[in-house]
């Protein structure tokens, strides 16, 4: 398979995102009790990367098909070949995942929260695989994405470690759900003109490009308002203020994005960069506030 294909499936920001989520998870675990088994907590992403991984390449089946026999430059035989090395990988990956929680099973790990939580984590995961694999659902694929890559793993490190709910475990990724989806609405509006000429739906498609760009502009506002909110609901303000250090970047990029928007030239490069940071600068310094603490 080529690697061209393997990177489309391996999805970086999203497999990023739920690493450093689930980070997060794990140290606010330390943070207001203390680790009891590191063991679970390298499982525990682990389990989640090999079920991500698994969806990716599932997802892979439909267009690899579909595109080889398109461009009419592969045989039947290949495409079949390579329809199977993804069903392979796919199956693979996801036997490992089904071991692993077997494990917990065999071990007593999965009290009641968390066997909940993963009934809701493999419903995300089959709504994840429809948005992809179903035209009509494209558009309501990075709702589906924010659930599995910003909430669920920080809630998902958190439980394998305690039965009690905190509540900083809500207030710690409320805001960075609209960040994360400020990104993700950016690469779409970036990309919409290839999918308008191939026929793809999304949501930037739907609403159209203005639209989408105010709503992205809102998103990154929404984050830091949240952030502020999230002081008044009893988040220690000397683990978030550090937070708003990232705000001039936010500014940025809404700048920027009203320039694209009155006419000017993209500056795509300096756009991501600058909403990446929105997203990935205040859970890194939560998360370290919090193993400092």
């Amino acid at each position: 398979m080529p690697v061209k294909q393997l990177l489309n499936a391996i999805k970086p920001f999203r497999l990023i995102s739920l690493v450093l989520t689930y980070s997060l998870g794990v140290g606010l675990v330390q943070y207001v009790d203390d680790i009891r088994n590191w063991s679970d907590v390298w499982l525990g992403g682990i389990f989640l990367l090999l079920t991500t991984l698994s969806v990716e390449f599932l997802v892979l089946l439909r267009p690899l098909d579909a595109q080889d026999n398109w461009l009419g430059q592969r045989s039947s035989k290949e495409v079949q070949r390579r329809r199977l090395m993804a069903a392979g990988l796919s199956a693979t990956l996801f036997t490992l995942a089904v071991t692993i929680f077997l494990r917990w099973v065999a071990g007593g790990v999965l009290w009641q929260g968390l066997t909940f939580l993963v009934l809701i984590c493999a419903l995300g995961y089959v709504l994840y695989y429809f948005a992809q694999s179903i035209a009509s659902w494209h558009v309501f694929q990075i709702l589906f994405e924010g659930i599995l890559f910003v909430i669920i793993p920080p809630a998902f490190a958190y439980f394998l470690q305690s039965q009690d709910l905190h509540r900083m475990l809500t207030l710690v990724v409320i805001a960075f759900v609209p960040a994360y989806l400020a990104y993700r609405m950016l690469t779409i509006i970036k990309s919409m003109g290839f999918d308008q000429s191939n026929g793809i739906k999304t949501i930037v498609t739907e609403i159209g490009w203005e639209r989408s760009m105010t709503i992205h502009n809102a998103l990154i506002l929404l984050t830091f308002l949240l952030f502020a909110f999230v002081t008044l609901l009893g988040f220690p303000w000397f683990l978030l203020w550090p937070v708003f250090l990232t705000l001039p970047l936010g500014l940025l990029e809404i700048w920027l994005m009203e320039r694209v928007r009155r006419g000017g030239k993209p500056l795509w490069t300096i756009m991501q960069i600058s909403t990446a940071c929105v997203f990935f600068i205040p859970m890194y310094l939560i998360g370290f506030a919090f193993w400092i603490r």
